[in-house]
């Protein structure tokens, strides 16, 4: 009778071993295309010098079929990204960035900063573009609970740029 009570004892840390290995595999999945989606708003963002809203040939339209391939969370029904992102957000130098995707089909933020002021040496003023991306589980329960950001920002663009 020992034998059996020490056996379940090793099979409960199997499964447990087993569980613990599989949440980290999900985790770096999601980590991985959250971490692909930002990299790739933020290289066309720098391509176009600018995040550009439209149909033709704009940088939403090329970003948006591009995710739409991978296979990232899209927004369901009537809800628009503001319910995911807030209107506005900090930026490194205290300035307030302005949320420019608020009716997109993804899930994912871009904001636009301005580091102009008055003061402001012209080589050092532009605009620089904060994109973030979420990390989303589809676990039952927790699903809704765990949605962890990913974010990056592009080169600042100034008027000596373009």
């Amino acid at each position: 009778m020992k034998e059996a009570i020490a056996n379940a004892g090793v099979f409960n840390l199997v499964i447990i071993f087993v569980i613990i290995l599989l949440a980290f595999f999900i985790g770096s999945l999601s980590y991985s295309k959250a971490f692909k989606v930002k990299n790739k708003i933020i290289e066309e963002i720098e391509k176009d010098q600018g995040y550009t809203i439209g149909v033709n040939d704009s940088t939403e339209g090329r970003v948006e079929e591009w995710i739409k391939n991978i296979g990232y969370r899209q927004n369901v029904g009537n809800v628009k990204n503001t319910s995911v992102c807030p209107s506005t957000a900090s930026g490194n130098g205290g300035e307030d960035g302005v949320l420019l995707n608020e009716t997109g089909d993804y899930q994912y933020c871009v904001y636009e900063f301005d580091t102009c002021s008055e003061k402001s040496d012209k080589a050092k003023c532009g605009k620089y573009y904060r994109v973030i991306t979420y990390m989303y589980f589809d676990i039952p329960i927790i699903s809704q609970l765990l949605r962890l950001p990913v974010s990056g920002e592009t080169m600042i663009f100034n008027e000596v740029d373009s």
